[in-house]
């Protein structure tokens, strides 16, 4: 899969340590049954991609775009409004891995699901 970084920008400072590089996994059934809705599996896990704007008929918006990373390779592109994906979190619903520790210690599993073909 390819991914055109220069489409993203960082994530704004947020107290969940959402950046563009670090990991989602789902904590709780309603995120899990997410995950399963789109394609997902048990071991499915969310990369974040960054942000970027996005323009409708209302005007330019930001979105924050992640991309689903299964053993079977990359798939769906979730997509959320900063606040909207804040009060996810605070309510329960990810777990998440800083990019510092996804670079220190999944860059093999991020690449090689990555790099699958589905």
């Amino acid at each position: 899969m390819q991914i055109d970084p220069s489409r993203y920008n960082q994530i704004r400072e947020n107290p969940h340590q959402i950046a563009a590089g670090c990991v989602l996994q789902p904590l709780g059934d309603g995120t899990m049954e997410f995950m399963h809705q789109q394609g997902g599996d048990e071991d499915t896990f969310i990369l974040m991609l960054g942000a970027q704007k996005v323009h409708t008929p209302q005007g330019a918006i930001e979105i924050l775009e992640g991309v689903f990373l299964s053993a079977d390779g990359p798939g769906f592109h979730p997509t959320w409004d900063h606040d909207q994906l804040m009060r996810e979190i605070d309510r329960g619903s990810w777990t998440i891995v800083p990019t510092e520790v996804v670079l220190e210690e999944w860059v093999e599993r991020v690449e090689t699901r990555m790099n699958l073909q589905r």
